[in-house]
């Protein structure tokens, strides 16, 4: 349930989602999200795929559609960061999933 908050506080700093509620944490839980409509793709990966510092940009060109848009989330030993974050940071990790 933290990783799936980690992932929705991304999406929520870079603007894809208005808001998200968690309900019951402590259990199997649920969660409500207001949709701000520009998400058109949303992909959580089911295997942690791990990937190094300098191989994400390659990762974010084959999964993303365009350039611009989207973000590839990834854990990181500094904490769950988009690609840019983490290429700032240089810090690899494996990928939970991406949204554009």
């Amino acid at each position: 349930m933290h990783v799936i908050s980690f992932f929705l506080n991304i999406m929520k700093y870079r603007g894809y989602i208005k808001n998200f509620e968690v309900h019951d944490p402590h259990r199997v839980g649920r969660i409500t999200v207001d949709l701000q409509g520009r998400v058109n793709d949303f992909r959580a990966l089911t295997y942690r795929q791990d990937i190094k510092a300098k191989d994400i940009e390659k990762y974010k060109t084959l999964k993303l559609p365009i350039r611009q848009w989207g973000y590839v989330v990834i854990s990181t030993p500094d904490g769950v960061l988009d690609h840019e974050e983490a290429i700032q940071r240089n810090v690899g990790g494996q990928v939970l999933g991406y949204f554009h």
